[in-house]
């Protein structure tokens, strides 16, 4: 009886340890956060959006696969910020830095490309985006997908 028990106690104790390791995977996904559409040269970059200069420098935001995000050229009292992207809705989240007017600038949605609501507690801005969109607006600027930022920018 006691080596029943004993027995049906081990095969139970190595099943939960295999499936322990099971879901250890082995090898680490170094692929971080992606989103829909071309991918980037740099492997550690998941999108880039670009505002071309005209009468202002040209500024880039930049999305990391650790889901960092970083202006340059402009807009840095965003940084630093964080993005996710939820392919089931087709939501990219820009939460950016503090920043008491964001909400206000972004108040009349219609006039940013793509710009599906704000989250003005959490500093947040929520886009629609799929593999197709081509540009995103942010403080009344338009921001092109893929574009390559101009290093330095």
């Amino acid at each position: 009886m006691h080596i029943k028990i004993i027995t049906r106690a081990s095969i139970v104790a190595c099943a939960l340890a295999l499936a322990g390791c099971a879901g250890m995977g082995g090898k680490a996904d170094k692929t971080g956060m992606q989103m829909p559409g071309k991918t980037p040269a740099n492997p550690a970059v998941a999108a880039t959006w670009y505002n071309p200069p005209s009468e202002f420098p040209g500024i880039c935001l930049t999305q990391f696969k650790d889901g960092s995000l970083r202006f340059d050229g402009g807009f840095a009292f965003f940084n630093p910020g964080r993005w996710t992207y939820d392919p089931a809705t087709s939501e990219l989240r820009l939460q950016l830095a503090p920043t008491p007017s964001l909400a206000l600038s972004h108040a009349q949605i219609v006039l940013h490309k793509n710009l599906l609501r704000i989250d003005g507690a959490r500093n947040t801005l929520v886009y629609g985006v799929k593999a197709d969109t081509d540009a995103i607006g942010l403080g009344g600027f338009l921001f092109y997908r893929d574009m390559p930022c101009p290093a330095g920018a």
